[in-house]
């Protein structure tokens, strides 16, 4: 059996009519069993969107003509986003409630929810575990995808998030319904018991990144053998390659201790992957 550290490729900063590109990204881990006893392998990749900045415009005239990633973007989702998901009214009133009650506007794009959705689906998720609720878009997205007997527990620091999510959540009608879970991420972590239906399927991870690798390792002890770990965000623009200048973010190094343990593993524990991608929300 071959083993994989992560795939890394070095960010560069792409110019185009409307400005500098600022881009987003996820991670996801698969962990499965190996051939050798007491040991397992995980799969992780990224997934990242792109967001436009005013910059300065290029001077070729025919990169001017060209669409940019954020139109790219909206073209993919009308082709492929499926109605009762991001063309969902329900989402979107969602959304509209969390942004008048001024709820940072982090939350992930319609089509990085629909890959949620994707995993959910082709893996045969029954159990979910997400850190980080938001206004609970995500959690509608891993929601809708689960089996009528399935289950997801939603970890949020903040109460007034949580409540927002409620109502989202009974807005939206969802089953099953997810499972609040409100105070300090790690400290819910480290006291969560594997439920009585067996351990989670998939984890996805969209919290403060200072704490990416307590976050991830807690994961993986909830986590079957054969699971998958989703890591929101975890490029920063970019800067958590070891030339970029602006790397001082307790986020970025919190990032960088998640690879440096994820190449410390060897493949050993998790077999892992990072993707960079552009779209709507940027490269972060």
């Amino acid at each position: 059996m071959s083993f994989a550290r992560s795939l890394l490729a070095t960010p560069k900063m792409l110019r185009c009519p409307s400005g500098h590109i600022r881009a987003c990204s996820s991670s996801v881990s698969l962990r499965q069993n190996l051939r050798f006893p007491g040991m397992m392998q995980t799969r992780r990749f990224s997934i990242s969107a792109v967001r436009y900045s005013p910059g300065t415009p290029t001077e070729s005239e025919e990169i001017e003509q060209e669409p940019n990633p954020a139109h790219v973007d909206s073209y993919l989702a009308s082709k492929i986003l499926h109605p009762e998901y991001g063309a969902d009214p329900t989402l979107e009133e969602g959304l509209t409630r969390a942004r008048e009650d001024g709820l940072p506007e982090i939350q992930v794009s319609p089509l990085q929810g629909q890959m949620l959705s994707v995993l959910v689906k082709s893996m045969g998720a029954e159990r979910v575990l997400e850190i980080g609720t938001l206004g609970g878009y995500s959690t509608s997205f891993l929601s809708k995808s689960l089996p009528p007997h399935g289950q997801i527990d939603t970890l949020e620091l903040s109460p007034l998030h949580a409540k927002i999510a409620q109502e989202n959540f009974l807005a939206s009608d969802l089953f099953p319904f997810p499972r609040i879970h409100v105070g300090k991420a790690l400290g819910t972590l480290k006291k969560l018991k594997i439920p009585e239906e067996g351990p989670y399927d998939l984890v996805f991870i969209d919290a403060n990144k200072d704490q990416s690798l307590e976050y991830f390792v807690e994961c993986l002890r909830v986590l079957r053998k054969g699971g998958v770990v989703v890591v929101d965000n975890a490029i920063r623009v970019g800067r958590i390659h070891p030339d970029s200048k602006l790397d001082s973010t307790i986020e970025v190094q919190g990032l960088r201790a998640l690879y440096d343990w994820i190449e410390a593993d060897g493949g050993k524990t998790v077999l892992s992957s990072a993707v960079q991608t552009v779209g709507a929300k940027g490269w972060e």
